[in-house]
């Protein structure tokens, strides 16, 4: 058959073929289907069937399936772009970071401080035990001044 009769489907898979860079032997081994059948379809003879357009939608998921089957829109699917969130992640590597720092320094002063109030508490016990010793020592120096005075009253009777 000339091309003049050649199906707008069939032409549709043609373009599929040459868009992919495919001979009809290496577009029928990708499609996993015979090399008659794809030399059939492109010459014409005969038309896509339902299996072979669900191949090719499988085997090339960014081709339209509106444009393969009714020739309506792009030979490709329209691919929603993704807005560049570059910046965003950078920001956000940057305050990850900061939190991270920031974390350790609080680490860091949490240990400080509970080394100052264990010093703190030792300080309290010692101040304890040094009024302790306070009172012992004026006890003591009490005691000793009234021997001393005993001492001299004994001394001065005798």
């Amino acid at each position: 058959m000339s091309d003049s009769k050649i199906d707008a489907l069939n032409t549709r898979i043609i373009e599929i073929m040459v868009n992919k860079n495919h001979s009809k032997s290496s577009f029928a081994k990708a499609l996993d289907v015979s090399l008659p059948l794809i030399t059939h379809i492109t010459s014409g003879r005969n038309k896509p069937g339902i299996e072979l357009i669900q191949k090719v939608l499988s085997i090339f998921p960014d081709i339209n399936p509106d444009w393969l089957l009714l020739g309506y829109g792009n030979i490709y699917r329209n691919v929603l772009k993704m807005p560049d969130f570059s910046d965003i992640q950078a920001d956000i590597e940057q305050l990850r970071t900061r939190l991270s720092d920031t974390s350790t320094q609080l680490n860091t002063i949490k240990q400080y401080h509970k080394i100052l109030i264990d010093e703190l508490l030792h300080l309290q016990e010692a101040d304890l035990e040094l009024n302790s010793i306070q009172h012992t020592l004026t006890e003591v120096t009490r005691k000793m001044q009234t021997m001393k005075q005993n001492i001299e009253y004994k001394v001065s009777v005798e």
